[in-house]
């Protein structure tokens, strides 16, 4: 039976003693089913540690003992938030992977084992450094990790074992960990290196003679996106290396799409390193508004998607010459070329990345859902037609949350949203009031035309923001989750399963919080049994997401390619990739590094932060390409050497 008029059930769950998920990685299921604090099979058990109590003899340094240092008392505000203590991302990874490995592999593999109790003698499954050792594990190469591809197949564990197959969150967890360029700075990748230089000359003279050959209307539309610079930094355009960068540029495009159907940019070489795009092909020949505290950026309103990602992009820079006059006039653009990583880096978030999917950042993200999604999630709560789970177990959450979906009206399609709960004394739990409860931040994953996902996070005021301190990942510096490309990482392979924790509770308690049986069957109607919400999840990633992924040819199942760019473009540089940027060879930067700015002289010894090389880029580029044909603009340079002066 259906509740009548606006009639919301509220009730309180008593004696719950659920707590709220503390600090965890950004990717992993929010099944709850890896709480290594309870004992059974497929988990670990905490082993209670006695400390040995120390004493002036044995410390002397302890407060109060003759000679210690005296601290001086700090002052704390009392009305100040507790402070947050930010931990290693790379050990906060390799600890979710390890902990991944031991909850569904340990009990026939796990440290605790003595060699000759543990199953094939290998009782190292909880130990990364004993796996890598062991050649299970392959750094930066989860597809040939033999960890992974047990796992995969579902011959770890063994059906014989009565344990269940390993989640693919769960999978996707490890994945993210041995394929995270960031956590295996001193691990040196095996294999082929290649020393083929690709110059702004040569990847111009490919542009222009494409647009030749195209029919003139066409070559307006037609834009091209570079995976050169990655060769000239050593990756081979044969080596496997580098279909994650095309699979990533491919995802890329068809992420910021709004068009309807999935189109794989086209290769113009043989070696499959500059691809050409057609902005019709995913709507990015409208005219759109990026802003920024109610600010339109400045340039903008710009003409097209295109136009905004350059003005955005530090290294998409215009070029003169034979070969770039001809490249810019067939198709009325300064910059017609890019490198898909660093247009990865500033398209894919925050409001750049809104306005490409046609999200209003000055706007509220309940406005986006009725208005442009054409969700009235009010009335589909009172028809019952909306579905709901609420978890105390999120991995990527500080707060307890509740997840909530609705049909997409306007299109096929579904809107999720995860909605945290608000740290303070009248609103910690999602037993107080699931639902009528105040959201303390709101994220949603929405099913764009052409099935890909479209994410959004919204504060406690519902006001659409770029980033969020409720959401975390620990691959971002500062452990906030960032649209889209920490959503895109979490959500590599689909929606992330939750087990419902509010059902049972509630209906088990039905008689002390005085529910009547509407209010039950409302509650049994939303709040769907795990089963039943697991099919639903499994439906929307198949059905929509997968698809899509399928009809791009993209792997359904692994790292996310677009984050891992992302990432990879974001960390620190050696001299071959800023060389690769620079479009020379490591031996012609290191040879004329002296007639660049004295920042870049680290390299000689080291890494330069990516942001330090930036700022240095157009600067550098300029100096270094006085003997090509193809150079930048001269205003450009100017600018970008008066600004080094500042």
């Amino acid at each position: 039976m259906k509740n009548q008029g606006n009639k919301l059930m509220t009730f309180r769950a008593f004696s719950i003693g659920f707590s709220t998920a503390l600090l965890a990685l950004a990717c992993g299921s929010d099944d709850g089913n890896n709480d290594n604090t309870t004992e059974g099979p497929g988990t670990v058990a905490e082993v209670p540690v006695v400390p040995v109590r120390e004493n002036c003899d044995t410390n002397p340094e302890l407060r109060g003992c003759p000679g210690a240092e005296v601290e001086t008392p700090v002052a704390v505000d009392p009305a100040a938030p507790p402070p947050r203590v930010d931990s290693d991302p790379a050990k906060l990874a390799r600890d979710a992977a390890e902990n991944v490995l031991k909850a569904n592999c340990g009990m026939c593999h796990g440290s605790t084992l003595s060699v000759d109790a543990a199953s094939a003698k290998m009782n190292y499954i909880d130990n990364t450094d004993e796996l890598v050792k062991q050649n299970k594990l392959i750094p930066l190469n989860s597809a040939d990790s033999l960890v992974i591809k047990r796992m995969q197949d579902g011959s770890m564990p063994p059906a014989f074992s009565g344990l269940p197959r390993v989640t693919q969150a769960d999978i996707d967890t490890v994945v993210q960990y041995i394929d995270q360029p960031r956590f295996w700075t001193d691990f040196d990748v095996p294999g082929e290196t290649c020393d083929e230089v690709v110059d702004f000359d040569q990847l111009y003279e490919a542009v222009a003679r494409d647009l030749a050959e195209a029919d003139a209307d066409d070559a307006l539309q037609f834009r091209y996106i570079a995976l050169t610079n990655r060769v000239t930094a050593g990756v081979c355009s044969n080596d496997t290396s580098l279909d994650r960068d095309r699979q990533a540029l491919n995802k890329m495009v068809n992420a910021l799409s709004t068009e309807t159907v999935v189109r794989e940019p086209f290769p113009i070489n043989d070696e499959q390193t500059i691809f050409r795009i057609d902005l019709g092909d995913y709507n990015w020949d409208r005219a759109i508004d990026v802003v920024d505290g109610g600010t339109t950026l400045q340039g903008g309103p710009f003409t097209d998607v295109w136009e905004a990602i350059i003005a955005n992009n530090p290294y998409a820079v215009p070029f003169v010459g034979d070969d770039a006059d001809d490249a810019r006039n067939d198709s009325n653009t300064a910059v017609p070329v890019m490198f898909a990583d660093s247009m990865i880096d500033v398209a894919t978030i925050g409001n750049l990345y809104y306005a490409i999917i046609d999200v209003d950042v000055n706007d509220t993200l309940a406005n986006f859902v009725l208005n442009d999604l054409q969700i009235d999630v009010a009335q589909n709560l009172i028809d019952e037609e909306q579905l709901r789970a609420g978890t105390t177990k999120s991995r990527i959450s500080k707060q307890d949350r509740v997840i909530q979906r609705d049909d997409i009206e306007v299109r096929a399609g579904a809107l999720w949203q995860s909605f945290d709960f608000l740290a303070d004394d009248a609103n910690e739990s999602i037993f107080e009031d699931p639902f009528g409860f105040a959201a303390g931040g709101t994220e949603a994953i929405f099913t764009l035309p052409n099935g890909m996902f479209g994410y959004i996070i919204a504060d406690e005021n519902d006001a659409i923001v770029e980033d969020s301190d409720i959401l975390l990942d620990t691959q971002q510096g500062n452990n906030r989750a960032i649209t889209s490309v920490s959503c895109s990482s979490c959500h590599a392979s689909g929606l992330i399963p939750v087990v419902d924790e509010v059902r049972e509770i509630a209906i088990a308690n039905a008689r002390l919080s005085g529910l009547n049986r509407d209010e039950i069957e409302q509650l049994e109607n939303i709040y769907l049994s795990p089963e039943a919400f697991a099919r639903q999840i499994d439906d929307d990633t198949a059905g929509f997401y997968q698809a899509a992924l399928s009809r791009a040819k993209l792997p359904l199942n692994g790292v996310d390619p677009v984050s891992f760019s992302f990432l990879q473009f974001d960390g620190d540089l050696d001299i071959k990739d800023a060389a690769g940027d620079l479009g020379l060879s490591s031996a012609e930067l290191e040879e004329n590094i002296n007639l660049l700015d004295p920042t870049l002289g680290v390299l000689r010894r080291g890494t330069i932060d990516r942001d330090d090389f930036t700022a240095v880029y157009v600067d550098s580029l300029c100096n270094l390409s006085l003997v090509l044909d193809n150079q930048p603009e001269a205003a450009v340079c100017d600018a970008a050497a008066a600004a080094l002066l500042q």
